[in-house]
Parts: C-alpha cells; structure tokens; sequence
C-alpha cells in the first residue's frame, strides 16, 4: 500500500507508484505494459482532478449548500467582506455581511461574523441565526475541477 506523505508532491507520488508497479516486489507478477499504463493514467487524472490547495483567484464567487431543511449561500468579495444568507424551510430568511480572509498556504478562508446553520450531527441549530462570536474557518479545496470549501461536513459548500 502507498501512504502520501505530506510533503510529497503529485509527480513524485505518481512516479513512485509507477516503480511500485513496474519492479516485481514480494512475489507478485508485474502486470502487462497495458494494465501499467492504464493504472498510470487513472493515477495521473486523480491527482489533476483534486487538489488540496487553491489559488486565491479560483476562491472569490458564491458558494451553495444544501441541506435538507434549508440552504446556504455564502459570497466571497474580493474586497474582504462576505454576506451569508439562510433559507430554512418557512421560516424567515436571514443574511449577514462580515469579513473573511484567505490563507493561501493552508488553502483556508477565515471568517468573521458568521452564523453557524447545524449542530455537528447534521441537524439545524435552534439558534441559528445567532452570528458565532470568534473565527469561523473552513478549508477550500477542487475536487473534479470544482472548488468546494469545507469538503469534510456532510453538506459541504459548492461553488457556482
């Protein structure tokens, strides 16, 4: 099995499977030059597919997420500020404008000002139109040529 180190790099992890396949290690046959190259191609198009970070030029626009009682959408300005806006099922819309920033680095947007819609168990928070005091801060990775940000929650946001 290959594990990616964190500080392994796509070409270094694809060229390191590629030897993997192509030596005989442990008894194992070597597969044909065919399988090789069909295994090598399928690698090379999961890397190019996702990516853990995104350039801060791909991260501005509006985001969507959807829940089964409601939905969320989420601006980024290029000028630091956001508005959120919630729909949960008949009750009144809420929106808040706040500030956010983005860590190219970590590949994160920062926000501050910011309602939190469900509890950490998938359900709506009682008291979801209450802005979080501090810092929210979600990831933001492309994964299939789609910027999403907060790709572990079970409702992540997509971006349009």
């Amino acid at each position: 099995m290959l594990v990616r180190s964190s500080n392994q790099s796509d070409t270094d992890l694809v060229n390191t499977l590629t030897r993997s396949i192509a030596a005989p290690s442990r008894g194992l046959p070597l597969l044909n030059s065919s399988a090789r190259r069909l295994l090598v191609l399928v690698a090379t198009l999961m890397f190019v597919g996702c990516s853990m970070t995104v350039p801060a030029e791909k991260v501005y626009g509006t985001y969507v997420a959807s829940y089964p009682f409601g939905t969320e959408t989420i601006t980024l300005n290029r000028d630091g500020t956001f508005v959120q806006s919630v729909v949960i099922g008949p009750e009144q819309p809420a929106t808040v404008r706040g500030a956010w920033e983005f860590d190219s680095g970590d590949s994160r947007a920062t926000f501050h000002g910011f309602m939190i819609v469900t509890d950490g168990f998938d359900h709506v928070r009682t008291d979801w139109r209450v802005v979080a005091k501090g810092l929210v801060s979600l990831d933001i990775e492309e994964h299939w040529f789609r910027v999403v940000m907060g790709s572990a929650s079970t409702y992540p946001y997509i971006k349009q």
